[in-house]
């Protein structure tokens, strides 16, 4: 048995011949739900036995692997399992954080003995059974490159991460820039870096309660008492205080940490949608131009 790197040009008659043996005529996919547009963009593997292409898989730009099929009378033998082999180390080579897929629930089991997690509830594919599953093949997220929302359940490394990958614009919104989530080294570190990386780099701070960081000798509050020029801060109006139900990170116009003022400890984030990022960013500067410098900031003990 051999595996090969296939092409949708080249190997389509193979590939789509496994595909309809399994798929459209032993599990009656409908012929239009299996040829979905997808694959001509797609990276697949082929299985063979001697010159007998036996089975494939398909990997999709977003690191969707799918359409895993191998004939009847070649399974239980170990092919799917090289296949999916050669599908995550593809991933792992284009440095995908994750790869994920659609099982149908009766192969949950054989995902999982790669590492594969199922998550959320069973929902109904051509009239079968599936669940999301998820393989992590790296913990940090990469600013522009990562898309998707993320549930965060460690604000401060997803806050450091974040911005020690920021190399044009840091926004921070937030009441008192949250000591558990901004006043660490790192952050401090992250941001100073930027602030002397070029000229046209711009961070901006803005925070809603300035008297919460009197006498707290918080890491930020020093950093920008000293490099005021390229650190901005301003206090938005007490009367703007209680229409505000999120607090938000911006970096690079593309990057997202966001969370919630009425649910304490609920966050989320995207290293990567611009749409999104804009519409927080366009947010951002409304507040800012109602917000105003506060001179209290120059005189805070630290």
């Amino acid at each position: 048995m051999k595996i090969i790197d296939a092409d949708w040009a080249t190997h389509q008659n193979a590939l789509q011949a496994i595909r309809r043996q399994v798929f459209v005529q032993e599990q009656s996919v409908p012929e239009d739900l299996e040829w979905d547009g997808k694959d001509a963009h797609a990276y697949h593997w082929l299985a063979f036995d001697g010159e007998r292409p036996v089975g494939t898989v398909r990997m999709l730009q977003d690191g969707h692997i799918g359409r895993m099929a191998v004939l009847k009378e070649y399974r239980s033998q170990g092919i799917g399992e090289h296949l999916l082999a050669q599908a995550l180390h593809c991933a792992k080579r284009l440095n995908k954080r994750e790869a994920w897929l659609h099982s149908q629930e009766h192969a949950i089991g054989f995902y999982e003995k790669f590492g594969f997690v199922a998550y959320g509830p069973t929902f109904m594919d051509a009239g079968i059974p599936h669940r999301s599953m998820r393989f992590v093949l790296r913990s940090q997220s990469l600013l522009g490159e990562d898309n998707g929302r993320i549930a965060v359940s460690d604000l401060p490394a997803t806050v450091s991460s974040m911005l020690s990958q920021s190399r044009q614009q840091i926004r921070i919104f937030s009441e008192s820039l949250n000591p558990a989530a901004f006043d660490s080294d790192d952050v401090r570190n992250a941001l100073s870096t930027l602030a002397r990386r070029h000229k046209s780099t711009e961070i901006r701070l803005l925070v809603l309660r300035p008297d919460l960081l009197a006498g707290t000798g918080h890491r930020l509050l020093e950093l920008q008492r000293r490099l005021s020029s390229a650190i901005l801060l301003k206090v938005l109006p007490e009367e703007q205080a209680g229409q505000q139900d999120e607090e938000f990170v911006v970096a690079d116009r593309c990057g997202l940490i966001v969370s919630s003022r009425r649910s304490p400890g609920t966050h989320w984030a995207d290293f990567n949608n611009r749409p999104l990022a804009q519409n927080y960013s366009i947010q951002f500067d409304q507040l800012w131009n109602q917000a105003q410098d506060d001179i209290r900031f120059r005189r805070l003990s630290l």
